[in-house]
């Protein structure tokens, strides 16, 4: 026996193994159960069963500066489709010193600032089968870039700069070709008074822009936020057929009943250039169960302009655990 261990030890010290690890690499994940009933599908009235699971990779070094990167993957199994399972990230990495932090690679620009009012859990939002005729948010905002993050003072400033929107990982820096559009955004929060206030801007290449503005505080033991977007778009997103302006009001509120349950509600009015008008409900109740188990039960309502049978009423009941 001792020779057998000598002799994996040679094999695994030949091979450049060694316990002297150059990074921590943690491992996360995540799993969903929920029932459905989706009366907004096109054959109205459906019961479903969602089932989906996601770990989590995260490889993190700080270096003797004190410079911390850190990149992750994940693997899945998506809850609202069969036999989903992908992998996802390793696209961009993570730098962070002094209070900033700086990603490199596939980033998002914030487009849809102040769009507030949704509240359901993952299952509900993904999978409902309300689908509304609304365009709202830029064709394309993520791509190839560097996102930037960093306090200041009270305040956390964030600027996003997409180089190219048809590159994730790997691509031509501000490529001349048609469609590879760059898109840009900055976004601040800070405290005034009693509540936090967002405001943001982003800009397109592509011919789209938009401003925003959020707020939130405590009212009535509970979280109170509202928000206000506007977003400029043109005539090729989705369903348009005018360029201008979609407007989006929301609010959200939410408190806790008890230690381990909450209760959140939503709203949100969207309104695009082509005069099409939408309105969503949304209410989420929560209690934990410990150990990472949480149930809910979400409900979500969407009335207004929406696809064929794509309006009313969908329910979701289930648990959602954090390994």
């Amino acid at each position: 026996m001792n020779k057998l261990i000598m002799a994996l030890s040679a094999i695994v010290a030949a091979l450049g193994f060694t316990t002297a690890a150059k990074a921590d690499i943690s491992v996360a994940g995540s799993s969903n159960v929920a029932y459905l009933s989706t009366s907004g599908s096109d054959t109205a009235g459906d019961s479903e069963l969602a089932v989906g699971h996601t770990v989590d990779f995260t490889m993190s070094t700080t270096t003797s500066g004190g410079i911390g990167i850190s990149a992750g993957m994940s693997l899945s199994q998506d809850y609202d489709a069969n036999d989903g399972d992908a992998v996802d990230g390793g696209n961009s990495v993570t730098f962070s010193t002094g209070g900033s932090t700086i990603v490199v690679g596939d980033v998002e620009v914030s487009d849809t600032i102040g769009a507030v009012g949704g509240v359901v859990n993952g299952v509900l939002d993904d999978a409902s089968d309300l689908s509304s005729s609304v365009a709202t948010g830029f064709r394309d905002d993520d791509g190839l870039g560097v996102e930037l993050t960093t306090a200041m003072g009270a305040a956390s400033l964030n600027i996003s700069f997409v180089s190219n929107d048809q590159a994730d990982n790997f691509g031509i820096l501000n490529s001349s070709a048609s469609g590879d559009d760059a898109a840009m955004s900055a976004s601040i929060t800070m405290p005034m008074g009693a509540y936090s206030v967002t405001l943001g801007v982003a800009d397109s290449d592509g011919g789209e822009s938009s401003s925003g503005a959020s707020a939130s505080g405590t009212i009535g033991g509970g979280t109170v936020t509202v928000g206000y977007s506007n977003q400029t778009l043109t005539a090729d997103h989705g369903s348009l057929t005018t360029a201008g302006d979609s407007e989006v009001v929301g609010a959200t509120y939410s408190m806790s009943m008890d230690a381990d349950t909450t209760i959140a509600i939503g709203y949100t009015s969207r309104k695009d250039s082509d005069s099409e008008s939408d309105t969503k409900t949304e209410l989420s109740v929560e209690r934990a169960l410990g150990g990472g188990a949480t149930v809910y039960l979400d409900l979500v309502n969407l009335s207004g302009d929406t696809a064929s049978n794509a309006d009313g009423t969908a329910i979701a009941f289930g648990t959602s655990v954090a390994f």
